[in-house]
């Protein structure tokens, strides 16, 4: 998985009272192939993670890796 772009830590930034959920959906790649319009018709599941919210004081760096570590987190459970 990429490192996630800091759009989500200006978010969170701007916006405290909302929390976060990170979501997980397994088999997207079969359900929507790249360069279909169509979901084909295939099983998948969604996965959803404990909201989180920015902490005080939370640098840009590390907010984005425990973001990104929490997605890691549902592919492993």
């Amino acid at each position: 998985m990429a490192p996630f772009k800091s759009g989500l830590f200006h978010l969170a930034r701007n916006r405290p009272d909302v929390e976060f959920v990170p979501v997980l959906i397994e088999n997207l790649n079969r359900i929507l192939p790249k360069g279909e319009f169509l979901p084909v018709p295939v099983l998948g599941s969604v996965i959803f993670g404990t909201p989180m919210r920015l902490e005080a004081n939370e640098a840009k760096a590390a907010f984005l890796e425990r973001a990104r570590a929490a997605i890691q987190a549902l592919q492993h459970s």
